[in-house]
């Protein structure tokens, strides 16, 4: 158990923008604690951040809970996540991506891969599920040949509402240049890559971004930018939409169809449908009444759509420079963690240009 400097919601920060919203400082992480990404959020309030191991492979706890009395926990144990000898499937390895379904129960997708060891072995991906309490509810192993080494399972969501435990919805944004979603059923452990390179998980070709005012454009034998396809995913009123981070636009399916695993490919494919463009974004978040949040990070903004496509600048603050992971509330916060992630080397000719401390925020949407 270690010590961060934890703001506490009375006494936050607030950050204000020319769209007069407040931004509020929930907490500030500082090294040895790694970069975060993911973040998960119960109802009655607790918070849950991924810390992966995919650009940094830290030795500190991969998943752990923000506490109000300032102390990150590991949870749901140390021997789940700090890493281990055990067998991979036994804990995680690097947690990503983090959702909740309508029960509260946790769920995390393990993209399985270490930065600087070639390979994501077997059981290290997969799909692992928690009650509040912190006991395993589900793990599915995300198994060859549906598993490539090239696969980056980068966000999830869960649908109780298909298969007799639910489906996984994940997405692959790829370390490769072969971006796709995976379907995982629970209760039977099978799972699907289906959209592999499609139009609509692909890498948009001549894709050029903003970063903290810098234009980068995408070139894959030099990558200046985090990138990939397809990444951010919601689920809304029985259609999954998704983005691919390299890209621009935004894409959906009804889950009848992508839960169906007796469907073709290309039945799969005419089922894509193109909901238009939106901002260049890491993460989404949606709510109960169908709208979609964007973490719009070449307008260092948070956007809304709204269910009828329109678009909402929320806030605008400087801080904003790469917001990553997203998490509505019942009681109507949209949490970001801004965990840095454009600065990393591997984007900035070998130079690690963050400043901790790394943040995780919050706005209160106005109805």
């Amino acid at each position: 158990m270690k010590k961060i400097i934890f703001v506490i919601l009375m006494c936050c920060a607030a950050y204000y923008s020319s769209f007069a919203q407040k931004l509020e400082i929930v907490a500030r992480v500082m090294p040895p604690t790694p970069d975060m990404s993911g973040i998960a959020i119960t109802p009655d309030g607790r918070i849950f951040i991924s810390f992966p191991r995919h650009a940094d492979n830290h030795k500190e706890y991969a998943l752990a809970e923000l506490k109000e009395d300032g102390q990150i926990v590991p949870f749901q144990n140390r021997e789940m996540t700090y890493p281990s000898d055990h067998p991979y499937e036994e804990w995680l390895v690097s947690p990503h991506g983090m959702t909740t379904d309508e029960n509260g129960n946790i769920w995390v997708i393990d993209d399985g891969k270490r930065a600087g060891i070639d390979g994501i072995p077997e059981g290290a991906a997969k799909v692992v599920g928690f009650s509040p309490d912190g006991k395993v509810i589900a793990s599915v192993v995300i198994k060859s040949p549906v598993l490539r080494q090239d696969m980056h399972l980068n966000d999830l969501r869960i649908d109780l509402r298909h298969g007799k435990s639910g489906m996984a919805y994940i997405t692959n944004s790829s370390f490769g240049t072969t971006p796709s979603l995976v379907v995982a059923d629970i209760a039977t452990g099978e799972s699907r890559e289906v959209l592999v390179g499609h139009y609509s998980t692909a890498i948009q070709k001549g894709y050029v971004a903003f970063l903290e005012g810098e234009a980068r454009a995408y070139h894959p034998n030099n990558v200046t930018l985090p990138s990939g396809g397809a990444n951010g995913i919601v689920l809304v009123k029985g259609r999954l939409y998704w983005t691919p981070i390299t890209g621009r636009g935004l894409y959906s399916m009804a889950t009848d169809s992508l839960s169906d695993f007796t469907l073709s490919e290309v039945t799969l494919e005419k089922a894509v449908r193109y909901e238009g463009d939106r901002p260049a974004c890491d993460g989404l978040a949606e709510d109960a009444d169908g709208n979609i949040y964007f973490s719009a990070y070449e307008q260092m903004a948070l956007v809304k759509r709204s269910a009828d496509g329109i678009f909402k600048t929320l806030i605008h603050s400087p801080l904003l420079g790469w917001p990553d992971g997203m998490f509505y509330t019942q009681n109507g916060y949209l949490y970001v963690t801004l965990g840095q992630w454009n600065r990393l080397p591997g984007f900035n000719n070998g130079k690690d240009l963050r400043k901790p401390p790394f943040l995780v925020s919050r706005i209160k949407i106005q109805k």
